[in-house]
């Protein structure tokens, strides 16, 4: 039986070269370690990706010491990369501020033990470059760039010039049409994607850039067993955040080529997972396993007593209670 209850989290100055440098980045000012370049990250983008939800406290401001331990437990399940996005994240849920802020609070919670990917959502070229800026200044090692609306020249000059502003790596996120994919290749700083779209499109894109982009799972173990034959190497995983032996075990049985174990965890416990799968079960799902609070931001619905009730159930048949 795996019993998957949080550990108490690690303290953040502990992982910190000196006291000097955690106290600067504490305080917001430089970098406090070495930046890795754009090519660094894309060759160390590899594994379990924690995507790290928002979570709130029940008088429905962010829980910032939820979010250190939700970070922490991605660290023992194994994973190296941290990333917001802007749908788990909820940013429509939050005000620019909190975004930043939140940023701020998952590159300390890392506190250099992994990798962490900054994101914008579907901004104005202008916040998008304020954003990229920022992510650089608070230690992100990578920035993620959502698609927004616009034809194929105007959101080529959005990515250059959000390009241009930072240094950090970047990663696409959103479906691309071909010609613009293609132009978009001549930024050398763009060495990632997100991949969440139709095997049809995402299989063109392997066949065209498989080498150039380090392209990752943005959902399931299963789209990663689906992709990984194509060169996928990383991929996010929902069980970082409340259940890290599932992605120890998973990520154990990939590296050493034992597609059939690999193959029975998805069953086992994504499929189930992801039946239930919405906002509210997952912040239930990280209270339950004492992580963070089951709160949400109306006009989202938190999972009432009974429904605990019932999700509590739910986890002693997968035998992760």
């Amino acid at each position: 039986m795996l019993n998957q209850t949080g550990l108490p989290r690690r303290l953040f100055l502990s992982s910190m070269v000196g006291a000097g440098l955690a106290n600067n980045l504490l305080a917001g000012g430089p970098r406090a370690r070495s930046r890795i370049t754009p090519q660094e990250f894309k060759e160390k983008l590899d594994g379990p990706i924690q995507s790290i939800p928002t979570v709130y406290t029940s008088d429905f401001q962010i829980d910032r010491d939820g979010i250190r331990r939700i970070v922490d437990t991605g660290i023992r399940s194994g994973a190296k990369v941290f990333g917001l996005t802007a749908g788990d994240s909820q940013y429509d849920f939050q005000t620019y501020e909190e975004i930043k802020q939140l940023t701020r609070t998952i590159v300390e919670a890392v506190a250099g033990r992994g990798m962490t990917i900054a994101a914008t959502g579907g901004w104005w070229t202008g916040q998008a470059v304020d954003y990229a800026k920022f992510a650089d200044e608070c230690g992100a090692d990578a920035v993620q760039i959502k698609l927004p609306t616009g034809d194929d020249d105007s959101l080529y000059e959005y990515f250059r010039q959000v390009a241009a502003s930072t240094p950090l790596a970047i990663v696409l996120h959103g479906q691309m049409p071909a010609p613009l994919l293609k132009r978009l290749m001549e930024i050398d700083s763009i060495v990632a994607y997100k991949e969440e779209y139709p095997p049809t499109y995402t299989i063109d894109v392997f066949a065209h850039y498989g080498k150039r982009l380090n392209i990752f799972g943005g959902g399931q173990k299963s789209r990663f067993l689906m992709y990984q034959p194509y060169g996928m190497h990383a991929y996010y995983e929902a069980f970082t955040t409340f259940a890290p032996a599932v992605p120890r075990q998973f990520w154990s049985a990939m590296k050493r080529g034992d597609l059939d174990t690999a193959r029975q965890l998805m069953f086992r416990y994504d499929v189930p997972f992801f039946e239930r799968w919405s906002h509210p079960f997952w912040r239930a799902t990280m209270e339950h396993f004492g992580v963070a609070k089951r709160f949400l931001r109306p006009p989202n619905k938190t999972f009432t007593d009974d429904q605990m009730r019932e999700l509590a159930a739910f986890y002693k048949d997968l035998e992760l209670s």
